[in-house]
């Protein structure tokens, strides 16, 4: 860290704070920050984020960090139960909604905060999500898909183009 900034205050999680939390509070952080769009005085900034972040996501780092300046972070703390959020074998891109609940059906998202769920899965979870990413961009390639998961009434747009044809 620049100066030896703490990265806990830095990102501005106690010290005891998940991995989880951690990241959001990067992610909020530099999108703030981002010289992109603050310009030149979101450098300096951006640097001690990217620090903080650098030393915290790992946990050898962060154990050497809090050892080092005697703070018990999460990942020193001895005999502690690990957390969901910490779990080494969870995907590292499951999105801010958590794990998905286990009942997959459809497409899989790689994006949002649902990332790692099945369609079907959001479907029953949040369906103004699923309104919202209609017309999203990114969305494109699960649009008809989305469709019959919101209206399953709803007549297939390629089906009406092909009785029209006839």
């Amino acid at each position: 860290m620049s100066e030896e900034r703490d990265p806990y205050a830095v990102l501005g999680v106690p010290r005891n704070a998940s991995v989880r939390q951690i990241r959001t509070a990067y992610l909020v952080r530099a999108r703030r920050s981002h010289p992109d769009l603050v310009g030149v005085r979101g450098l300096e900034l951006m640097r001690d984020i990217n620090e903080a972040w650098e030393t915290l996501k790992d946990s050898a780092r962060r154990a050497a960090y809090d050892a080092a300046t005697g703070g018990t972070g999460a990942t020193g703390s001895a005999g502690a139960t690990p957390r969901v959020d910490d779990d080494p074998n969870r995907p590292f891109w499951t999105g801010a909604a958590g794990p998905p609940p286990g009942r997959p059906w459809g497409h899989v998202l790689d994006f949002g905060i649902f990332a790692g769920w099945s369609l079907g899965e959001i479907s029953r979870r949040d369906r103004g999500y699923l309104q919202w990413l209609l017309n999203r961009p990114e969305a494109k390639a699960f649009r008809e898909e989305i469709v019959r998961l919101l209206d399953p009434d709803a007549q297939d747009p390629a089906q009406e183009r092909r009785r029209g044809r006839r």
